[in-house]
């Protein structure tokens, strides 16, 4: 029997199947001119049975579709067997989304990243449909194909259009299509339990078809599974049509027992929060089972778009020590992310410190930009959040782990082929979670180092504040000016209010430098401690010398090689399975699997529960210890970096009003100002005790304003004669 087959320009082997379905099989094959491989759809004798028109309609439809999103149409060729028209295509290399969730590694769901393109993608093919009044009706993951661009891109493309049909938005259609799990509930009635109902359907049940499909991407399960899976057919209409609005799963887990409803997703879903937050509702309103209340295409679109509109911002919440996710619009400011984070963490906004480059995140970006205008953040380098009303640091709930399987002693290719499945997907689950706390670990590292840098540069910028306000010299220019100048005007007896207020000015400058005196030791001593000394830098390096970090143990390469090693036994046993029938000598390397499977499982454990989570633990540990000092020291300095703003506002006050008696004075010396009614000798003593009082207050100020007024000597003496008078 020959296995190849062709038509004009292309060739194709029938044992390179790509996939089968109900009515054809698609395979690889290659053009006959350049060698390009290709994907070839065929057509069984159960499609040339169907009616000349529908059997043409997928001809019709992908001639009329041209979209990135859809598999791209090569040609349309005549087998030369004459076995009807072949459908040549391009070839995605990289499968059918089912295959992908198929894979032990995905058993779980996708990583949010791949979801997000899924979403991405799938939206945009559907919108390409529908701008072309056309309907799907088969979507589902095995009709969703990845492939591989030349750039090294990944493109998701909608195929298989022997379903597909022209229909307006509102048109209404009554033949049955589509694979049962997908099936709208309604659909699902008819076509499968074959009751008569009089009701027809509209484009919009491919939207009940898409939020199966996305619920099986985010979770790895479909989202509605009765006890006895696809068998139980009753059961599955009835949890399907009974939920109520809102439900997104509903689980049977026993015979005939009770149905598990959730409007959230599962605890094992790969999705962070943030992201959670936006397509749960989006899977509630495309799992609508009431007509009525189903969504439009167009709410759909919206939706997707918005999401994916979202600028994402990664977080490190140092107490929790765990990661989180900010989905924000573009034009949002630094108060919205400070409140999206206090929705995910419960710290308040004022007590969240933020930073970023070693740097407060006020400061980094501006109070008012946008996040548009924020740097890119990664798991990798993320904002850092810590609370600085909570020095506590407790390490975050884990969700359950799931458990290696127990092989049986007996020798069942079917049965040990799925528990192999089971033990890889288990073996990627530990993968994933040590590959975590590795990041965990490394960013509390990075953390620490970040919130010392910013520290250092708040004791650097605030020692240079106080040293520039003691010494003054601007504000002593201004105070020994206006001296100057009432001694030139006021002698002649004329303006006392201008005297006084000077006497005045130097009273309150006196108790604002007293103040300020007392906050030169403590931030001189904080700056020796923790900038000169850098005694926080050695604290922590001492506690944490010891600890056995992921990064040291190198715990990610030791889970790799452990799952690489139980995918190895895995395909062994897959092998088995499809042998059937195995010698005496092939159950023996059967048996060796199973042993090798078994205890790899217990490495994979082992290097999680006692190696990396308690090295972890450790860390979070030694980091609560570490910040309950840290975050003394930094209040400290706030309060000081306050109290120093304080101060030197208030002397900027007092310059202002100091610059303002000094213009006054200048206009009078100007223009000659006529001196007032002198009230004799009583002036006379009043004028001689002001400037008694003025040289007192001047005096006692500060030894440095002592020094700027003994060099004003020409100052010194027409004070001191006027007195002696």
């Amino acid at each position: 029997m020959s296995f190849l087959r062709g038509s004009t320009n292309y060739v194709w082997c029938t044992t390179s199947v790509l996939g089968k379905g109900a009515t054809g099989a698609v395979f690889q094959g290659v053009n006959k001119h350049n060698g390009e491989p290709v994907a070839v759809k065929t057509f069984n004798q159960l499609s040339h049975m169907r009616p000349h028109d529908v059997q043409m309609r997928e001809f019709e439809v992908l001639r009329k579709v041209k979209h990135e999103n859809i598999v791209k149409l090569l040609a349309i060729e005549d087998d030369q067997e004459g076995r009807g028209k072949v459908i040549v295509m391009e070839l995605c290399t990289g499968g059918s989304l089912f295959n992908i969730l198929d894979d032990p590694e995905n058993t779980f769901g996708l990583p949010e990243g791949d979801f997000l393109l899924v979403l991405e993608h799938l939206s945009a093919g559907m919108k390409h449909l529908r701008d072309n009044n056309l309907v799907h009706r088969d979507l589902k993951p095995g009709n969703i194909m990845k492939f591989i661009s030349e750039d090294g891109r990944t493109i998701f493309k909608l195929t298989d259009f022997g379903a597909a049909r022209e229909l307006q938005e509102n048109q209404q259609f009554v033949s049955l299509y589509g694979t049962e799990e997908y099936l709208h509930p309604d659909m699902y009635e008819r076509a499968v339990l074959r009751k008569s109902v009089t009701r027809s359907f509209t484009a919009n049940v491919d939207l009940w078809s898409i939020g199966v499909t996305l619920y099986h991407v985010a979770t790895g399960n479909l989202p509605f599974r009765p006890f006895g899976g696809r068998k139980n057919k009753e059961m599955m209409h009835l949890i399907t049509t009974k939920k109520a609005s809102g439900v997104i799963s509903g689980t049977q887990t026993s015979d005939n027992g009770p149905i598990e409803w959730s409007r959230e997703l599962p605890n094992h879903c790969q999705l962070s929060t943030g992201l959670k937050y936006y397509v749960t509702p989006l899977l509630a309103g495309l799992l609508e089972e009431n007509q009525q209340k189903m969504w439009s295409f167009d709410r759909f679109f919206a939706e997707v778009t918005n999401i994916l509109s979202k600028r994402v911002l990664h977080v490190f919440f140092m107490n929790r020590v765990s990661s989180i996710k900010i989905f924000m619009n573009m034009d949002e400011p630094l108060f919205n992310l400070k409140e999206h984070i206090r929705l995910q963490t419960e710290v308040r906004s004022e007590n969240q410190l933020l930073f970023l480059d070693n740097q407060c995140l006020e400061e980094r970006v501006g109070v008012d930009t946008s996040v548009r205008g924020y740097p890119e953040t990664s798991q990798d380098i993320p904002i850092f959040l810590l609370s600085i009303d909570n020095n506590n640091v407790t390490f975050p709930p884990e969700t359950e782990q799931p458990k290696f399987p127990s092989f049986p002693n007996t020798v069942s290719v079917e049965n040990d082929a799925s528990m192999a499945k089971m033990a890889c997907s288990v073996g990627h689950d530990a993968k994933r979670r040590v590959e975590m706390f590795s990041v965990m670990d490394r960013l509390i590292k990075c953390g620490v180092r970040q919130f010392i840098n910013m520290l250092r540069t708040q004791l650097i910028k605030l020692l240079d504040r106080v040293q520039r306000l003691e010494d003054g010299e601007q504000l002593h220019m201004y105070f020994t000016t206006s001296v100057q100048r009432l001694t030139q005007v006021a002698k002649k007896g004329c303006d006392r209010r201008l005297a006084e207020e000077v006497v005045r000015i130097a009273s309150e400058l006196k108790t604002v430098r007293a103040s300020f005196a007392s906050l030169v030791d403590p931030v001189r001593q904080l700056h020796n401690r923790f900038v000169t000394d850098d005694d926080l830098t050695r604290q922590w390096m001492a506690t944490t010398r010891d600890i056995k970090c992921p990064c040291k143990q190198r715990a990610n390469e030791k889970m790799k090689h452990f799952v690489d090693r139980l995918r190895e036994s895995w395909q062994h046993l897959l092998r088995d399975r499809a042998t059937r029938s195995l010698t005496y000598n092939d159950e023996q390397f059967h048996a060796l699997e199973k042993i090798k499977i078994t205890e790899t499982g217990k490495r994979v454990k082992s290097q999680l529960n006692t190696d990396v989570k308690p090295a972890l633990c450790l860390m979070a540990e030694c980091l609560a210890d570490w910040y309950k000092m840290s975050q003394t020291i930094y209040l400290q300095t706030a309060i000081l970096d306050k109290d120093a703003s304080h101060s030197g506002e208030m002397m900027e006050k007092i310059r202002s009003k100091l610059c303002f008696i000094v213009d006054e004075l200048d206009e009078i010396t100007e223009t000659g100002a006529p001196e007032k009614p002198s009230n004799g000798m009583e002036d006379k003593l009043y004028g001689r005790t002001l400037y008694f009082t003025l040289i007192q207050q001047l005096f006692s100020c500060n030894t440095d304003m002592e020094h700027i007024v003994r060099k004003n000597t020409e100052l010194i003496d027409a004070l001191r004669s006027d007195t002696e008078e």
